[in-house]
């Protein structure tokens, strides 16, 4: 056994998120922990950080404390004396201890392990602040490989990665011989890497042998027993209830007849309490039990929507170029989004995908071409930063800000989303990282856009809320584009898919795989009109 975790309460903020959890890690075990938003996932990984017992090495996600760090410099921190060497080799002294030490050694073979993600040699001399979040991402988890560290921990570290990031991703978690507990809610990805999964609730925490599928399996099992005994609570409750409705008729009326100098009679009669407070205490229990057991109910569908937007055409890019110097982005992109179209953008990082949205949000001019945006377009934005988030807000007050949006709506349907009563007085501010987006998808969803932009919508939310998530775009009465790297969730969207491949867009669905031979077609048609004009001949007759 590497790590014990055993019977600890996980807290934030003085606010206890789970009750109580006790798990191990085996050595070189794969740990994965999936759970709701907001349960302590992170929370949980940070608190196995800070304990001194054994030596860790958490992946950071938020890079922008390093931003005046060049990629190198930045990989070197996990050899903390040769990063202290470096930042000053023109000391002689400095100089000649960095090469006793390989230090140049350390450096050529962070970038053989960078190319092995992706990572050019041009990269480690760009400062953190000018990478993509994709890149960002890679060079996070280049600096954790890099440690010496017995037990990893990775938060979400799928997110903003591309299919090919993914798969050498699934394949160094392969041959990675330490320990690792991580948290993922990408499907595909929880397939291919853990040897367990640990599913963690506000009581405490189970872990479940095997991949995503083998413990979804295991899931639905308990799910049906759960299921099987919440009904079988159900009709014992109502007996109980018909018992003690007989029983207070047979009290009263042993009441009214009884004689206060009937022993006899005073003797059943207080026998009789004695079993109506006895069914009272076992209907007690039995409703507790009944509102553990209490299976989720069937999701309520809102649906506040009404759109009076006609316009076919909401977005038209025409010869559209965007470049920085002599770096061509994109190159002479055509396209158009009708009205109630969802599309799907898919190319690898950096290949132009958030450039697209941020043309036609206006963030960006393009070089040369034309972009026309219908002036009467509503459009929602679901972005990463959270810039239509008001953070000083509580959780109904933004909610509140919705038009046409009353506050037992904005209840109602945090409460669907999760946010408890307890939540929806809290800061925006305080919530975690897969709560905000949660908010967030909640107010522009309800609105009202006519365009939904979606920048990789699943990066923080938790497989349940996936799933919501899905239904919703799936009644969306406006249009959708989606720019997103998980199969699993682009697989169950249907729309046009637009992909980015050499800085143009390629509308795959749309590609004619075969040549067309007009000369073929023209002779098939006329044979078409010789055959129809005989039957219509034969007709007549």
């Amino acid at each position: 056994m590497l790590f014990l975790f055993e019977e600890k309460p996980i807290e934030v903020d003085d606010k206890v998120l789970i009750s109580s959890l006790t798990f191990t890690i085996e050595q070189n075990e794969h740990v994965a922990i999936v759970g709701s938003n907001g349960v302590g996932k992170s929370t949980l990984l940070n608190n196995i950080h800070i304990n001194e017992d054994i030596d860790t090495a958490l992946m950071e996600q938020d890079l922008s404390s390093y931003s005046n760090y060049d990629v190198l410099s930045y990989v070197m921190l996990s050899y903390p004396d040769l990063s202290s060497l470096r930042n000053d080799l023109s000391d002689e002294f400095s100089l000649n201890r960095y090469i006793e030490l390989d230090g140049f050694t350390f450096e050529n073979h962070i970038i053989t392990e960078g190319k092995k993600l992706g990572l050019t040699e041009s990269h480690f001399n760009q400062k953190i602040s000018t990478l993509s979040g994709g890149e960002q991402t890679k060079v996070a988890f280049l600096k954790l490989k890099m440690t010496q560290a017995s037990l990893l921990l990775i938060d979400e570290p799928t997110n903003h990665m591309d299919s090919e990031m993914k798969a050498w991703l699934i394949n160094a978690f392969k041959h990675e011989k330490r320990a690792i507990l991580y948290v993922s809610h990408d499907k595909a990805f929880l397939n291919n890497t853990p040897d367990s999964i640990i599913k963690l609730t506000k009581d405490g925490g189970k872990k479940y042998y095997g991949k995503y599928d083998e413990f979804k399996r295991q899931i639905d099992i308990e799910e049906q027993t759960q299921a099987t005994l919440f009904e079988k609570h159900e009709r014992e409750k109502k007996a109980i209830e018909e018992t003690i409705k007989k029983y207070k008729e047979w009290y009263h009326s042993a009441a009214q007849k009884a004689s206060v100098r009937d022993p006899k009679a005073q003797k059943k009669l207080s026998k009789l309490a004695r079993k109506f407070k006895s069914k009272e205490k076992q209907l007690n229990k039995e409703l507790i039990d009944h509102n553990n057991l209490n299976p989720d109910k069937e999701e309520q569908s809102y649906s506040i929507q009404h759109h009076s937007f006609r316009s076919r055409y909401l977005v038209n890019f025409k010869d559209v170029t965007l470049s920085f110097g002599d770096n061509i982005i994109l190159d002479n992109i055509n396209l158009y989004i009708e009205r109630n179209q969802n599309v799907i953008i898919e190319g690898a990082n950096g290949s132009g995908k958030s450039s697209i949205i941020k043309l036609i949000l206006n963030t960006l001019v393009p070089t040369t071409g034309e972009i026309y945006v219908h002036p009467e377009l509503k459009i929602g934005y679901f972005s990463q930063d959270f810039n239509n988030l008001n953070m000083n807000r509580s959780v109904l007050e933004e909610i509140s800000t919705i038009p046409e949006m009353n506050e037992t709506d904005a209840r109602t349907i945090l409460a669907s989303f999760g946010f408890d009563k307890s939540m929806i007085t809290a800061t925006v501010n305080s919530l975690s990282m897969g709560e905000k987006c949660r908010l967030q998808f909640v107010k522009l969803y309800f609105s009202n856009p006519h365009l939904l932009i979606l920048d990789e919508p699943t990066n923080y939310f938790d497989l349940e809320m996936q799933e919501k998530i899905i239904k919703l775009i799936k009644s969306f009465q406006g249009s959708i584009l989606i720019v997103s790297h998980d199969q699993d969730f682009k697989a169950l969207i249907k729309g046009q898919v637009w992909t980015i491949r050499d800085k143009t867009l390629i509308h795959e669905n749309m590609i004619v795989n075969q040549s067309i031979n007009v000369d073929e077609i023209k002779h098939e048609l006329e044979n078409l009109e010789q055959y129809t004009d005989k039957r219509n001949r034969e007709t007549e007759f």
